[in-house]
């Protein structure tokens, strides 16, 4: 007769699924066209990993800091709000090309419990 106990299962009942991480594109305009291929760059990243893109944001000025644009701040919000957990971004330079600024910026997104990914490098 067996008396073994059986193991312990993953996927026992009342146990939801992991939902799928979202994301926010965050892309920056830098002259008069639509910044397609960086955002092209982007959607492969997060196919690539199966993420989903909750939201697409596109700014104009780059002059201004991180801080001081409307359409940054309305992506770092989603992840303040738990709607996305990652930004990303073609590149550093799309939030600075100042390393402190991008740097401090990152840290203002780990705050709010997500994460900033650059997709190409």
């Amino acid at each position: 007769m067996n008396s073994r106990k059986p193991p312990h299962t993953l996927h026992a009942s009342g146990v939801e699924a992991l939902e799928r991480l979202q994301a926010v594109i965050y892309l920056a305009k830098t002259g008069p066209t639509f910044p397609e291929l960086e955002m092209r760059s982007c959607e492969e990243y997060a196919l690539a990993f199966n993420w989903g893109v909750r939201l697409t944001v596109i700014d104009d000025d780059l002059n201004a800091p991180p801080d001081s644009r409307p359409n940054l701040q309305i992506a770092l919000q989603h992840i303040r709000a738990a709607r996305s957990g990652a930004l990303l971004v073609p590149s550093k330079a799309t939030i600075s090309p100042i390393d402190g600024e991008f740097h401090e910026f990152s840290r203002q997104v780990e705050k709010a419990g997500g994460f900033v990914q650059v997709s190409r490098r």
